[in-house]
């Protein structure tokens, strides 16, 4: 198991594991996310943490959490 940890453009930690099966991702202090799809767990994760959903005026999420799927999965290799 693989795991990186980054944050959101507005500080909000985020955790990310690669299992075999899926993707799991956490932002802040809200509850995991798990999909094939690390694009999908990114979403789902960032917005369980309403802090997040509540202060990102301006940020490009879309944009943003492809770059980031991009980087891990560069990292991750398979």
């Amino acid at each position: 198991m693989d795991e990186w940890s980054s944050y959101t453009p507005e500080g909000r930690r985020l955790l990310v594991r690669r299992e075999p099966e899926a993707w799991v991702a956490q932002c802040g202090d809200g509850e995991e996310a798990r999909s094939e799809s690390l694009d999908v767990a990114l979403i789902e994760a960032i917005h369980s943490d309403h802090d997040v959903v509540g202060h990102a005026a301006g940020v490009n999420y879309g944009r943003w959490t492809r770059e980031t799927a991009d980087s891990i999965e560069r990292t991750d290799g398979r």
